[in-house]
């Protein structure tokens, strides 16, 4: 873990700090100590001009983004870190090597602050305290898998071996789970607050036809098909996970904003189909490459980037030629190749790839 950045504080910045720690004393979110440094409103000059733009997913969101929320976080320095760490990444994203790593290494020491204050609401906790909560929460999701992302491209050329995909995956897959059920926890006091329309979305016109009904349908019975063949099949726990990710994709075929629903399913998903994944079961495998076309649909965000399309492309070395065929729609929804797959159909839909 990278430490946090050393003081460079001058007279003034301590006497604007202690002027903020006196009008908004720390809470239960509050972190160690702050001292505001001038990288510090680099990081949040960044974040009310520029960053805060990749947060909301439709015009209502921007202003809360923009301003509520870093109004919130002189109150909950736990958002605050939140705040400059993504700030920080994405300066990474847009910067030289030099540059890079610098920005890699103080967006890493305020997530790990902000990490260390996160919790579960108690019922009598104040509504902003929810809403702080919640928001970084939101934060947090997206900065693991914007921070791989950018750190697997910081020296391509290294000798270095680099980390499983799916391993790093699922390492993220866990951090969300836990983010996700803390911000469910939190979501009944959003609603009619200022924080409401990050929750409340009206639902777009439809973009595409719906296949969404069909692809499940033809999961669900393979599903069966392979509990037919295998006793120790475990069906019902696949049955949950494909029901759970039939609303991801019912909303993605409506032409709903994936950064407001994609998330959920790592929440929804029964804790023994992760083990599945993780011990590589292949008909796991050919659930996830389904759910990867959610992440694809989010390839223009530079912190989720081509996400989708590794996890897909991983899927596809791993699995026979016999599971390869059940992963034929994710291919072409995505539009993604994969040389070792034959793009050979058994019941599995074919459709157009998704327009960005």
């Amino acid at each position: 873990m990278v430490s946090p950045s050393s003081p460079r504080s001058s007279t003034d910045s301590s006497q604007i700090a202690s002027q903020i720690h006196h009008q908004y004393p720390p809470t239960c979110l509050s972190t160690p100590e702050e001292t505001l440094y001038l990288e510090d409103l680099e990081l949040m000059m960044h974040w009310c001009t520029t960053t805060y733009k990749t947060m909301a997913c439709d015009p209502s969101a921007e202003r809360i983004w923009q301003i509520t929320i870093p109004q919130l976080s002189l109150r909950y320095p736990s958002l605050r870190q939140g705040l400059l760490a993504l700030s920080a990444l994405h300066l990474a994203s847009t910067s030289t090597s030099s540059l890079r790593w610098r920005y890699l290494e103080i967006a890493r020491a305020h997530q790990a602050n902000a990490l260390s204050g996160i919790r579960i609401d108690s019922e009598d906790a104040p509504e902003c305290q929810s809403q702080a909560t919640f928001a970084l929460c939101c934060i947090m999701i997206v900065f693991p898998f914007g921070y791989r992302h950018i750190d697997s491209e910081n020296d391509p050329d290294s000798d270095t071996e680099q980390p499983d995909m799916l391993d790093e995956f699922f390492e993220v897959f866990q951090l969300t789970r836990w983010l996700v059920s803390i911000m469910m926890h939190s979501a009944d006091r959003i609603t009619g607050s200022e924080l409401n329309p990050l929750v409340e979305r009206e639902d777009p016109p439809a973009t595409m036809p719906d296949m969404s009904r069909l692809v499940v349908f033809s999961l669900l019975r393979q599903n069966g098909m392979e509990a037919m063949r295998d006793a120790a099949h475990e069906k019902d726990i696949y049955d949950s996970a494909i029901k759970h990710l039939s609303n991801a994709l019912k909303q993605l075929m409506k032409g709903g904003e994936p950064q407001a629903f994609a998330f959920y399913w790592c929440f929804r998903i029964p804790e023994e189909f992760l083990e599945l994944l993780e011990a590589r079961r292949p008909f796991a495998l050919v659930v996830l490459a389904h759910y990867a076309v959610v992440l694809h649909r989010l390839r223009d965000s530079w912190w989720m980037g081509d996400w989708g399309a590794q996890i897909l492309k991983e899927i596809g070395d791993l699995l026979e030629p016999r599971w390869q065929e059940l992963i034929s729609w994710p291919i072409d929804a995505t539009g993604c190749f994969l040389p070792r797959v034959e793009m050979r159909v058994r019941g599995i839909p074919t459709v157009p790839p998704l327009e960005a």
